[in-house]
């Protein structure tokens, strides 16, 4: 009970009380894995690396076969950016039952892929569409090694990737839709860092972008959002559909950003899905404030499009959804706003992106707090634009 109550402080922001409700059930029982796992996961968030490590160790030296202890580990690792532990620890993943996140393991009689040249390599998707977009940074280095490479992707992503890549890679979106006998091994895409980026330089290849718009759309696209000649577009996205308590806490209420934005003097365009016509309606009336939309464009379903739109953008303005990774992949000057408790990939303090150079990032002091971010954030915008 005590374990669960710090699970759910956790969930709730509430880091030093959850860490007290850890700490009460190894009282009570000291020889509790999950326990010190789940202090690992507070003490990570909050910063303290060394004691998280310490924590994740005591769960696997109770339990060797802890993957989820193992996963937290490599992420842990990925934080302090010490990647070729990181990405090796990270293949717990496929052990730890974390189904509804990262999706279905490969069920193949074909080996892993483990770095060898001239083999007929087949990559198959996980995670998010975000995840994806970064992850294939690394497909033009092994389509160089590779005889033949086959992609699984999301099928939103075909039409960009066809453009952005190698015509010897075949793209698909389905699994099922590839023989064994079309390749010779296999491997997720979220396993190819483990190959190709085992130190910060390692990234410098494709941080500078690696993903191509259709011209012609984004010219199209900035023909209509610019009303004379040297208006300025800044696309903006603002919340994540995600329902994960944790995940919310990366959304910026649209009146707060409205409020920091309504004396920057750009055009806005609207690069959030969903159903935003209500919130757009309200800083309009209340701020002054008008985003634009390119009504016939879908920015869910069409991702070729919105790669376009974000293009035609100067810069784009969002919190840490898969938005910041395709404009980061496309090399679009992107500022990003971050939670406290940022993801991973996001390192602990830096301002920076290694895996994008077109990326800034803003982050939160305090939880839940977004004016210091937002303040730095429109600052920089001022000084950018003057």
């Amino acid at each position: 009970a005590h374990n669960n109550t710090g699970i759910t402080l956790n969930d709730l922001g509430k880091f030093e009380e959850a860490l007290e409700a850890y700490n009460k059930a190894l009282i009570l029982k000291p020889d509790y894995p999950e326990a010190y796992n789940n202090m690992g996961i507070v003490l990570k968030e909050r910063g303290k690396l060394e004691e998280a490590l310490a924590a994740f160790d005591s769960a696997i030296s109770l339990k060797p076969d802890y993957a989820t202890a193992y996963d937290n580990m490599g992420r842990l690792y990925w934080l302090d950016q010490s990647f070729t532990k990181a990405f090796e620890l990270l293949e717990w993943r496929w052990k730890s039952k974390q189904e509804d996140f990262i999706g279905n393991e490969l069920i193949s009689d074909k080996p892993k892929w483990i770095g060898e040249d001239n083999q007929k390599v087949f990559v198959w998707t996980e995670q998010g569409i975000g995840d994806e977009i970064m992850f294939s940074s690394t497909l033009h280095e092994l389509s160089s090694k590779s005889a033949k490479l086959i992609v699984e992707c999301d099928k939103r992503l075909i039409p960009l990737y066809e453009r952005s890549f190698p015509q010897k890679i075949q793209f698909v979106d389905s699994r099922k839709d590839v023989m064994e006998n079309e390749y010779s091994a296999q491997i997720a895409i979220g396993s190819l860092p483990k190959h190709f980026r085992k130190n910060l330089n390692d990234f410098e290849n494709s941080s500078a972008g690696w993903l191509n718009a259709e011209s012609e759309k984004t010219t199209s696209f900035r023909r209509k959002l610019q009303k004379q000649k040297n208006d300025k577009i800044i696309g903006i996205s603002w919340f994540t559909k995600s329902e994960k308590i944790t995940s919310q806490r990366r959304s910026v209420p649209i009146d707060l950003l409205a409020n920091s934005l309504q004396h920057i003097p750009v055009r806005f365009v609207n690069l959030q899905y969903g159903e935003t016509a209500e919130e757009l309606s309200q800083i309009s009336s209340k701020y002054g404030i008008n985003v634009d939309q390119i009504d016939e464009l879908d920015l869910f379903n069409d991702i070729d499009g919105l790669a376009a739109l974000i293009s035609a953008c100067d810069i784009v303005l969002s919190i840490d959804n898969a938005t910041v990774h395709l404009a980061g992949a496309l090399g679009i000057d992107t500022r990003v706003l971050l939670p406290l408790t940022a993801d991973e990939r996001w390192g602990l303090n830096s301002s920076n992106s290694y895996w994008y150079d077109s990326v800034t990032l803003y982050r939160q002091e305090v939880l839940g707090h977004w004016h210091k971010p937002l303040e730095h954030l429109t600052s920089d915008l001022k000084k950018t634009l003057s």
